[in-house]
């Protein structure tokens, strides 16, 4: 991305990913190129920092909690034209949520890297630079099940509120709403889709949106080592819970109350 100059003859700024595929877990790297103005400027730090962003149904975004914010450089002088590059490498957690899956872009939600430029005097630049992440192989196991089932996603939100049965490390989770299989329609509404990986596991969590939730914290929680991910058998697992799913009682309501953005839904997802 390129901000070209300040205001005022100020330096230039230009920042290239490495690579701008991702996935949880890994890492996403690249380069801050800055380059002098029309005058010395003295630069107060560089900043990067990574968040999710929804379209809000408005014309406008909805930026979720960042996941990432650290100092780049500490301040120091840029003289008149001068070149200087800032490498970066910026881990990414295992909960970080996907912008893809099974090929399908998931539209009216990114992950943006904000890169902040701090220069005394000078109006503070800054932009937004999408990141594109990828589930892991253990998820897409997953997933690949869910759209042979005959799930379909019909919108994706991000929920500030804490997921029963799992650990968290960050403040919000990315859930994918889903239209259940044909066979299932008027039987249940739609059913709530949401992934919590760590270094050795993988784990999701199914709710049923307009049933009760049982009183058992383990219900609709599927963990496993990403290793046995591949030797599962998802389909049969998500079949059973999605008929024991069917029995609960009826809630009064359905949803979050804590969700954030929504989209039209992506077109149907095939499984490989």
């Amino acid at each position: 991305m390129s901000y070209g100059h300040m205001a005022g003859g100020g330096p230039s700024v230009d920042t290239i990913l490495s690579e701008p595929n991702c996935k949880p877990g890994g890492v996403v790297a690249g380069k801050v190129h800055l380059r002098g103005g029309a005058q010395p400027g003295e630069i107060r730090h560089v900043t990067l920092a990574l968040m999710p962003r929804m379209q809000n149904g408005y014309g406008g975004e909805t930026a979720g909690p960042e996941v990432y914010r650290g100092a780049l450089t500490r301040g120091f002088r840029l003289e008149t034209g001068q070149q200087r590059d800032l490498a970066f490498s910026i881990p990414l957690p295992y909960e970080l949520p996907f912008t893809t899956v099974l090929g399908h872009e998931l539209p009216g939600f990114t992950i943006g890297m904000c890169t902040e430029v701090d220069v005394a005097g000078q109006p503070d630049p800054g932009d937004i630079d999408p990141i594109s992440v990828e589930p892991l192989e253990s998820q897409q196991w997953v997933l690949a099940a869910i759209a042979r089932l005959g799930f379909q996603i019909s919108n994706v939100t991000f929920e500030s509120s804490k997921l029963r049965g799992v650990a968290q490390q960050l403040p919000f989770h990315q859930k994918m709403h889903l239209n259940p299989p044909t066979s299932y329609q008027g039987r249940i509404d739609k059913v709530g889709l949401s992934f919590v990986a760590s270094p050795r596991t993988m784990a999701f969590v199914l709710r049923a949106e307009d049933r009760e939730a049982p009183s058992d914290e383990s219900f609709g929680v599927f963990a496993v080592p990403h290793a046995e991910a591949a030797e599962t058998d998802w389909n049969s697992k998500i079949g059973q819970w999605l008929e024991s799913a069917v029995a609960l009682p009826r809630s009064s309501g359905s949803g979050s109350s804590a969700s954030h953005g929504s989209h039209p839904p992506p077109p149907p997802a095939q499984a490989p």
